[in-house]
C-alpha cells in the first residue's frame, strides 16, 4: 500500500445522527492523497453499521473497533498507533470539516516545518452560531494555554511522531495534552475557519471537561514555581469554574495576590505580554466577583483593588463605584 500523506483519525461512539455528515465531509475534502481511519468506540447503535457501508464505497476508509479502555481519547490512541501518514488530521464524529481544510493545513505543515501541531479557527454551529478565533503564534498560544484551552481539538493537524493522549482522565485529554507538549512541541493556529463546530455541551460533561481542565492549570501553575495552599488552590478553580462568590475581602485578597504571584512567575519563566494580560483580565474577574459583595465592595476599592492598579483609567474607576453604589442602594 502507498503511504498516504495525512492519516485522519475519527472516534465514533453512538453518532448515527451526524456521523453520516462528518464521513461525507472528509471524503469530499479537495485533498484526497489521506487514509481515513474511523475508530468505532463500542457503539450501542447503528455507527458501526453506517462505518461499513462507506467502507465498502471507500478503500481510504480504514474501519477499526477500539481494542483499547473504552472512552473516545483510548480510540484516538488506537487510531494514532495504526497511522501510516506523514501527518495526522482530527477528526470528530458530530463536526464538519469544510472542503479545504485538509489541503490548507497541509499546505502549512509543508511551509513550516518547525510546527509540531496546528490547529484553526472553527465556525459554532447547533446551540451557539459563532467564530471562534484563536491566538495563531506559538507564543500567544503558549501565553493563553496557561490558562485556557487555546487549540481547538478537532481542527488540529500535527506531525506524525507518535503523540498520545493521557488516559488517566475522562475529559478535557486535549487540553492536558497541549500543556503537556507547548514546551517541546511548536503550536500555531491557521486564522481561517476550517471547521463547522457542533456546539450540544451538556451541563454535566462541561463540568467533568471544567474539573480534569483546573487540574491541568493547576499543574501549569506548580510548573512555574508558584505553590498555592489549599485555600488558594480552591480560590483558583472556582474562579475558572465561574462559582467563586467571595465572603469577604480577605477572600478577594487572597485571589487577586494568586494571580500577582502567577505574573511575577511567569515573567521569570519566558511567558510573554498576553500572558500578563490574562492575568489582569483575571484580576479584573476578580472585580465582578467583588462588586456582588454588596456590603463589601466600597471598601474592597478603597483598601485593595485601587492600590493595585488594576484600573486601566478613570472611567473604570467610576464605573465600579457606579456599582458599588447601586448594589448597596439594593440592600
Amino acid at each position: 500500500m502507498i503511504t498516504p500523506l495525512i492519516s485522519v483519525v475519527m472516534p465514533v461512539y453512538n453518532r448515527e445522527q451526524y456521523l453520516k455528515e462528518s464521513i461525507e465531509s472528509i471524503l469530499n475534502q479537495t485533498f484526497t492523497d489521506f487514509e481515513f481511519i474511523i475508530v468505532d468506540d463500542q457503539s450501542t447503535d447503528s455507527s458501526w453499521q453506517i462505518i461499513q457501508e462507506y467502507a465498502n464505497k471507500d478503500s481510504r476508509i480504514v474501519a477499526v473497533k477500539n481494542t483499547g479502555k473504552k472512552g473516545c481519547f483510548s480510540a484516538r490512541n488506537c487510531g494514532h498507533r495504526l497511522a501510516k501518514g506523514k501527518y495526522i488530521a482530527v477528526m470528530d464524529s458530530d463536526d464538519i470539516s469544510l472542503p479545504h481544510r485538509l489541503q490548507t493545513q497541509f499546505d502549512f505543515m509543508e511551509k513550516n516545518p518547525g510546527i509540531g501541531i496546528c490547529g484553526s479557527w472553527a465556525k459554532n454551529f447547533g446551540t451557539r452560531n459563532d467564530i471562534i478565533e484563536l491566538p495563531t503564534t506559538h507564543s500567544e498560544i503558549k501565553d493563553s494555554i496557561f490558562f485556557y484551552c487555546a487549540i481547538i481539538h478537532p481542527t488540529i493537524i500535527f506531525a506524525n511522531k507518535r503523540i498520545f493522549y493521557s488516559e488517566e482522565y475522562h475529559s478535557a485529554q486535549d487540553y492536558e495534552l497541549w500543556c503537556r507538549e507547548i514546551d517541546n512541541l511548536q503550536f500555531a493556529n491557521i486564522p481561517e475557519t476550517l471547521l463547522l463546530y457542533r456546539r450540544h455541551l451538556t451541563q454535566t460533561n462541561g463540568k467533568k471537561q471544567n474539573d480534569t481542565a483546573n487540574i491541568t492549570r493547576l499543574r501549569n501553575v506548580k510548573k512555574i514555581g508558584v505553590i498555592l495552599s489549599e485555600e488558594e488552590k480552591q480560590i483558583y478553580q472556582d474562579l475558572f469554574s465561574d462559582t467563586f462568590l467571595p465572603q469577604n475581602i480577605k477572600e478577594i485578597s487572597i485571589a487577586i495576590n494568586i494571580f500577582e504571584k502567577i505574573a511575577i512567575a511567569g515573567k521569570k519563566f519566558g511567558y510573554g505580554k498576553k500572558f500578563q494580560a490574562l492575568t489582569k483580565l483575571s484580576q479584573k474577574k476578580i472585580l465582578d466577583c467583588g462588586i456582588k459583595n454588596h456590603k463589601t465592595s466600597l471598601m474592597l476599592y478603597v483598601t485593595t483593588f485601587r492600590k493595585l492598579k488594576i484600573f486601566n483609567n478613570p472611567r473604570a474607576h467610576l464605573r465600579y463605584v457606579y456599582h458599588c453604589f447601586r448594589n448597596l442602594l439594593h440592600l
